[in-house]
Formats: C-alpha cells, structure tokens, sequence
C-alpha cells in the first residue's frame, strides 16, 4: 500500500540527537539572517511548516559532522575569500555545455552509459544546458545567466598511447576550448564499476578557470562522465572553487537509471521526504526509539507549505512516456545541485540552520532528500550579494527582490509542461512557494 505521508517530521529527526546534531534556536536563526548579526527587536518566528529543520538522517552529511560551523549572514558578508559583487562588469552566471567528444576519442561514449541492466533510459542523452539558464535566471534572480559561447571538446592527450580495446584505459584525455588549447585530463578506473572510467575533477577545474569570460561572475560546467576529486574519493558529483568563480557538474551519477542500485526511493524524495514515517524507519536502523506523532506534529502536519508541497507532489502523475518521465527526474536533480554549486561561488557555506538547497550531502539518497528552495539565512546572502552589493538597493528593494524572485521560480515551474520537463519535485515548489507568498 502507497505511503499517505500523513503526519510530517519538520525537526531533526530522533537520530539527530544521537548524532550530536542540535539545531540552533529561533533567535540565533533569526540574527543569522541579517547583516549586522544581531537578534532583531521582535523576531520573526519561521514556523516549521515554511522552513523545517534539517532532517540528519543515519548516515547523511551532518550525522558525520554534527558540528559543521554555522555561516550567518553577517559572517558571510565578511568572508575574505568571497568575490564580492563590486565589480558591476562582472554580473554574469555563465553554463558551460556538455563537451563535445571528437571522433579521436570516440571511446570516451562508453564512459558515460551506466553499467547496469540496460533498459530503453540507459543511453539517453542528459538534459540540455539551455533549461539549466532558464532556471538559473529565476534562482539568481537579477543576474544576468548565459551558454558559455565556447564549445568545449573532449580530445587525445597523447596519441600514441590511444586505447585500441574498451578494457584498456589511457592515463589521460584532453579538454580543448575553441582555441584549441588542451588541458591534460587525468583518468582512472572505477572503484565500484558503475562506470568504465572517471576524469580528475581537478584537471576539469583548471580548464575552467583558463576560460573564465571577463564579464563572469561565476561559470559552471557540465560533464557528461564520472569524476573524482583525490585519489581517496569514490567519485564527486559537483564541487565549485568559489574563490576562483567556477563550478563542475557532472551528470553521470544523477541518471534516474541508477536508482535501484543505489538504493533510492524515489515515493520518499523531497517534499515526502519530511513523512514520519518514512523517517521513523531510516533512524529504526540505529535503535532510535521511535515515538508516536506529538500533538505539535499532528497539527503541523494538516497544513503549511510542506503539507502542501507533498499533497501537490504526492498527487502529480509523472508521463506515461518513461524517457519523458526520466529525462525530467534527471533534469530536476541536476538543477538542484548547478544551484547549489553556484551558491558556493557566491560565497555560501554548506548551512545548518534549516533544511535548505545549500545544505551538505553524503550521497546520492541524501541528496534526492533535499529542497530545491534557499532557507531565509541563505536567501538574505543571495537578496544582499546582488541587491545591495551588485545593484546597490536597499531594503525596500531587497524585500522586492523576494517576492520578484518567489514569482520568477514559480512562472518557471509552470512552463516546465510545455517542454516535457514537468516532475513531482516542481509540482511541490511551486505549491510551497505558493504558500510563502502568501
């Protein structure tokens, strides 16, 4: 019998505790929202309901570390490592397509198909950059989101070390822009065999940094393969160098084909992520004493924006066209994580205060899990970062900005139907921003 998702944990859940997670109280959260760092006059309660508290589940980021330094707002605005957003020339958000593979490296195709039972999804080609920008434009709200205009193309490092045989791996590839000048790629095997192969992230991110436009603020590339980070790493799914303004994304490990293997339950995935349930059975594993839903959670649980996210989630009819169905959960997760990543180039730490789009992941479950909105503390950096330092607004303007930004993400939740890109994740933001902006 399908879940009901009837009653909602919007606090850490029972485990977090045994965690040593504790999440900060209403006044210091609401401090952590401004500039100055200081607890207002009257504070704003956020009722869990809007913004609940991160759930810190067996196993995710903060159940390894539960006492992850909080980034207030003020702290961030202080950061001597943040680009500040003075250079008013600098107010592009660049995305950089998939690379192109030449025909000298043809191999390099294989790399990107799961090793798994393959199905009519296997080969499927990831979601186009293009609804990467539309996406980024209403998340950014205010920043000018571009195609990077070079086409990147994967190439041979050394030609005389060509693999003639799929088992037989190069040391190296190369990644050339249009001007022809090629970055040395490291390659490696795979420790888990998902993938015939995986590219140095490091490598990628120097390539990155060579062909930073002068007009960007930040630029973010996709990869179609497999990466890792160190020698240590099992692969890497994302990370930005905020300092150096650019971000790598790859696409490899998002693919919806991978699902059953890792263990994914895609009827719990944000918003059901927040059922009791659902909760109550990942913290069973640890002998967390599960009690039954208080008083306080049974009526939090009847309305509110999360309450309305699932129902409008849980009540969506994904498309019988199952490449359809899959490009869109592909595309829904991908385009929570570029935002997640452009945020580190705006500065944001991981956040601790709620559960947020900027929080930290231990893998793939934890990470479908997650919400695609910024919590009130990350939104006031993004609001200051491109009002008040890029526009030079002020604080009428900021609240502006959020309701404009709230009214873009919801138009570009809408449109998602006409390009076959619809999923219960957008149905659900929209319905929770439809209750914020109330």
């Amino acid at each position: 019998m399908a879940c009901k998702h009837r009653y909602l944990q919007l606090d850490p859940s029972p485990f977090a505790e045994l965690a040593g997670f504790e999440q900060l109280d209403t006044r210091k959260r609401a401090a952590a929202e401004t500039p100055a760092g200081k607890i207002p006059e009257s504070v704003q309660r956020r009722s869990n309901t809007l913004f609940p508290g991160p759930l810190v589940l067996p196993h995710d980021d903060l159940n390894y570390d539960p006492d992850c330094s909080p980034q207030s707002c003020r702290s961030w605005s202080v950061e001597k490592s943040r680009n500040k957003m003075t250079n008013r020339e600098r107010d592009t958000i660049y995305i950089g397509r998939i690379p192109q593979i030449s025909k000298e490296v043809d191999f390099m195709r294989q790399w990107t198909i799961p090793n798994t039972e393959q199905s009519s999804t296997s080969e499927m080609p990831s979601p186009d950059a293009d609804f990467f920008v539309d996406y980024i434009k209403a998340f950014y709200h205010g920043m000018n989101v571009q195609i990077l205009p070079q086409q990147l193309t994967w190439t041979s490092w050394d030609k005389s070390t060509r693999p003639k045989r799929r088992v037989s791996l190069p040391k190296y590839v190369g990644l050339a822009n249009a001007d022809q000048a090629t970055t040395r790629i490291r390659v490696r095997g795979v420790s888990d065999n998902i993938f015939d192969a995986q590219l140095n992230l490091d490598d990628i991110i120097d390539t990155a940094i060579s062909i930073l436009p002068r007009n960007a603020y930040a630029l973010l590339l996709l990869v179609d393969h497999d990466i890792y980070e160190s020698e240590e790493d099992d692969f890497c799914c994302g990370r930005a160098y905020g300092g150096s303004r650019v971000a790598v994304v790859q696409t490899a490990r998002y693919n919806p084909s991978l699902d059953m293997r890792e263990g994914i339950d895609r009827s719990h995935m944000w918003p059901m992520s927040h059922c009791k349930t659902f909760v109550d059975e990942l913290c069973l594993v640890e002998d967390v004493t599960i009690k039954p839903p208080t008083k306080g959670q049974k009526d939090g649980s009847k309305e509110g924006a999360i309450r309305a996210a699932i129902d409008a989630a849980n009540g969506y009819a994904e498309s019988d066209d199952e490449k359809m169905a899959v490009q869109a959960l592909w595309f829904a997760r991908l385009a929570r994580t570029v935002s997640h990543e452009l945020g580190h180039c705006f500065g944001i730490a991981h956040c601790v205060y709620y559960a947020c789009n900027m929080q930290g992941t231990a893998g793939m479950k934890e990470d479908v899990r997650q919400p695609p909105y910024l919590c009130p503390v990350c939104e006031a950096k993004v609001c200051n970062a491109i009002i008040k330092e890029l526009r030079g607004g002020g604080e009428e303007d900021k609240i502006s900005w959020i309701s404009g930004r709230c009214a873009a993400l919801r138009s570009f939740c809408h449109e998602l139907d006409s390009k076959g890109l619809q999923s219960a994740m957008w149905v659900g933001l929209d319905a929770w921003l439809s209750v914020r902006a109330q």
